[in-house]
């Protein structure tokens, strides 16, 4: 049977309401073939405060109106209108723990044209946005052990990455599925080229001879916020400055440290690939310094962050 799951008050067009009453028509094409763009985002609390803040909510913001551009979408709300719609919905739910969100922005009924409706006033548009607490501490702590995927990433002239859009994690849906079919945590995804791209969920960061070394925005990879804050960190606290390159398959296997980020993953280690230990198969002191320096800043710990939170209470 399938598992069931505890859902929380949704912000839905413009209103708060209960999970039972956050529905949609089935005619949308958010439902129809997956048309929507989105963020997930990520709120901290911090237990000595008191407080719960938003991580990074107006790059998110900017990134979902980039992806709007993209998909010549109509936004339905503005910045400052969706910004207060995180805000109330996070109020409304009265989290007092660290949280995952979506802010969904969908393509709604487009008629019997379906596809075929072009032009962003032939077609409505709305948005939700739906979460709940969300933690993986066993695999921040233990790492992951993953496998390179036989699925090739989506490219940017056919189905564009640099779009957050719902239909675009089917490609990283087939290779999490095999790779957990094989006994695996999750997959590392390549592109055409046979280059390295992402996880199925997350960028990819690697430790070689002390270097950190990360695949470019041009390898088919999501502009990943957390990835960018990170390469910042690093450049900020380490002696040597993050290099943003190509990655082999093979360079994968004889890395010092690797580790998957995200909003979703944070900062979580891989022990090992296609059953090859990285480095002596535990998380590594990069990774665990990476760790230490977003976890504090998330959580209003780094007063050198505070422009990156809002507030919630």
């Amino acid at each position: 049977m399938a598992k069931t799951y505890k859902h929380y008050k949704v912000w839905l067009n413009g209103k708060v309401v209960p999970p039972e009453q956050a529905v949609i028509t089935v005619f949308t094409q958010t439902a129809m073939r997956g048309a929507n763009v989105y963020e997930g985002i990520r709120c901290y609390w911090n237990d000595d405060k008191k407080n719960l803040y938003v991580w990074k909510l107006d790059q998110h913001l900017k990134r979902l109106f980039e992806s709007m551009k993209i998909m010549h979408m109509t936004a339905p709300f503005t910045f400052d209108e969706l910004k207060k719609g995180v805000i109330d919905w996070a109020r409304a739910n009265e989290f007092k723990e660290d949280v995952h969100f979506r802010l969904v922005v969908y393509f709604g009924d487009g008629g019997p044209g379906g596809t075929k409706a072009y032009r962003p006033e032939e077609i409505d548009f709305g948005a939700w946005i739906d979460g709940g607490p969300r933690q993986h501490k066993d695999a921040l702590e233990k790492g992951l052990n993953v496998c390179v995927s036989n699925w090739r990433r989506i490219n940017d002239d056919s189905i564009p990455p640099r779009v957050k859009a719902g239909a675009n994690y089917q490609n990283s849906r087939l290779a999490a599925i095999d790779a957990r079919k094989n006994g695996y945590d999750d997959a590392l995804i390549l592109t055409r080229d046979g280059k390295l791209a992402e996880a199925t969920g997350a960028s990819v960061m690697m430790v070689r001879d002390g270097e950190l070394v990360t695949p470019p925005v041009t390898s088919g990879i999501l502009e990943s916020i957390t990835r960018k804050s990170l390469l910042g960190m690093a450049a900020k606290h380490r002696n040597r400055p993050p290099v943003e390159r190509d990655i082999d398959r093979t360079e994968l296997y004889i890395a010092d440290e690797l580790f998957l980020c995200g909003t979703a993953e944070e900062v979580t280690p891989v022990v090992s690939v296609d059953r090859v230990p990285v480095g002596d198969g535990k998380p590594g002191p990069v990774t665990r310094e990476l760790q230490g320096h977003l976890f504090r800043a998330a959580r209003g710990q780094n007063p050198d962050y505070v422009k990156d939170l809002v507030a919630i209470y």
